[in-house]
């Protein structure tokens, strides 16, 4: 049987997990990992550029280390959680309000969100015209952030809302079904588009949850860079403006120029 052959992308995810796998079966306080130069060795082995490995490096290095990441659902909700190793500037929450306003704001009819201080932390909140609430907190703690995105999802658990959506589906369906036939014919009408709505509305549903959730994550790392805000480079003067020569050109300097009276 011929061998399997992986993808780039399938590489990465294998060689993550073995890496993860390894660190679970270590000593509980071994620290294992690996260097910039052992991660390019395996990238060149893998077909991955070790220059964009470098500039990953670096881009991880100026953001700051996520030290935490977290994910998870209730049965209304969704949050993602990120730590940041980088301390919260106001330029870096400017940033961030205005990321979330274009990748969640846009998104919707409502593009704008309202921001208000809970203590020392930052927090943006927006509701879009279907009533999906999104919450995200900034929490200064100790030189480091606290990351928090909260969505809301639906107003009850999947099972519940697939019941209750497809009684509904199936309500409109039976009266047509009755409208157009008879009461007999409504009622099966309803009892099968009943069974087949609900399990087709839970399966939607924990699709579209997992859709949000993943969406979160998304939007999470890409604030995380932006908590420190921009780094500001020193104004330089800006240059001067070389003088025109109007003697060279056959003409009077603006000095000695007539007047447009005298011209006149």
């Amino acid at each position: 049987m011929a061998e399997r052959t992986y993808s780039e992308r399938e590489v990465a995810d294998l060689i993550g997990r073995a890496v993860e796998r390894q660190q679970e079966a270590a000593a509980p306080h071994a620290e294992v990992g690996l260097t910039l130069a052992e991660v390019e060795r395996i990238g060149r082995e893998t077909g991955i550029d070790p220059a964009h490995l470098r500039a990953a490096a670096a881009e991880m290095d100026a953001a700051g280390r996520t030290l935490s990441r977290q994910s998870g659902q209730t049965t209304t909700h969704v949050t993602v959680e990120r730590w940041v190793d980088a301390p919260l500037t106001p330029e870096g929450w400017e940033d961030i309000v205005a990321h979330l306003e274009t990748e969640i704001g846009l998104a919707s009819a409502l593009p704008h969100g309202t921001v208000q201080q809970v203590g020392n932390a930052y927090e943006w909140t927006h509701s879009s015209a279907l009533g999906v609430r999104t919450t995200v907190t900034a929490s200064p703690r100790d030189g480091q952030t606290r990351l928090r995105l909260r969505q809301q999802v639906g107003s009850a658990g999947v099972r519940t809302e697939g019941v209750i959506y497809g009684l509904v589906v199936a309500m409109v369906a039976a009266f047509i079904a009755t409208a157009v036939a008879s009461g007999a014919v409504g009622v099966a009408t309803f009892a099968l588009v009943w069974a087949i709505a609900a399990p087709a509305t839970m399966v939607l549903d924990r699709r579209w949850r997992g859709k949000k959730l993943r969406g979160l994550d998304t939007i999470a790392d890409s604030l995380a860079p932006l908590v420190s805000g921009p780094a500001r480079a020193a104004e330089a003067p800006a240059p001067a403006r070389p003088r025109l020569d109007l003697d060279a050109l056959g003409a009077e300097p603006s000095s000695r120029a007539p007047s447009r009276r005298a011209r006149n």
